[in-house]
């Protein structure tokens, strides 16, 4: 969330932010990539983890982002988000 804050505050109105991700399913189960980076960053982080786009778009909209889409979905660490400044 201080991340999201950060890049917000420093966009321009209608300017936009793209995560690239591993963009995980509902139970965090797949893409397999994702959960084995999920279970790394389990051990070398004190709270690392990965995330469903619902969980990506809920965190950015709390930064103030709008117009939150899924642009890309993939079984590595491609999945894209996009979200603007409004």
């Amino acid at each position: 969330m201080a991340l999201y804050g950060k890049i917000f505050r420093a966009l321009e109105s209608g300017e936009r932010l793209i995560v690239r991700d591993h963009i995980m399913n509902s139970d965090h189960t797949e893409p397999k990539s994702g959960a084995l980076f999920a279970i790394n960053m389990l051990v070398a982080t004190s709270g690392g983890s990965t995330y469903t786009f619902e969980e990506i778009r809920e965190t950015m909209a709390q930064a103030g982002f709008v117009n939150i889409r899924l642009i890309q979905n993939g079984e590595m660490m491609n999945g894209l988000v996009e979200g603007f400044k409004p």
